[in-house]
């Protein structure tokens, strides 16, 4: 069992239907038919029960997707925890005595390094790494 199969078997339950599922999915009927048969089988319940209804949950196949839609919201928040849009800027600085050899040479080293950002202060070079 995996995190897919738990996602394919919520997107049934809330549909109602394998094939609605699929087009949801966007994964073919056949295909998200196997992967439910493999589900019940590794589990050893049934999940649903094929009607000519469409897809109706068993009392095994309840308790499964309430586990399941609590395991998919945590994986989730994981997900937004460390794929948020913000960029993490990591900063480190240097001073030394000015010279114009030390700043030439800090502006060559900088020039190769992306994002990187050399601030002159008085009597002293500081360069900052983003």
């Amino acid at each position: 069992m995996n995190i897919i199969h738990m996602k394919y078997a919520v997107e049934i339950a809330k549909t109602g239907s394998i094939s609605k599922a699929g087009d949801n999915l966007r994964i073919a009927q056949p295909n998200l038919s196997r992967s439910i048969k493999s589900l019940e089988a590794e589990l050893g319940i049934t999940i649903f029960e094929r009607t000519s209804h469409g897809m109706e949950l068993t009392p095994d196949g309840d308790t499964f997707i309430q586990y399941a839609n609590a395991i998919l919201t945590q994986v989730q928040t994981v997900e937004n925890l460390y794929k948020s849009s913000s960029v993490t800027l990591n900063r480190f600085s240097i001073s030394v005595p000015r010279g114009s050899y030390i700043a030439d040479a800090f502006a060559r080293f900088s020039a190769k390094v992306s994002r990187c950002l050399v601030v002159s202060l008085s009597r002293c070079l500081v360069v900052l790494y983003i």
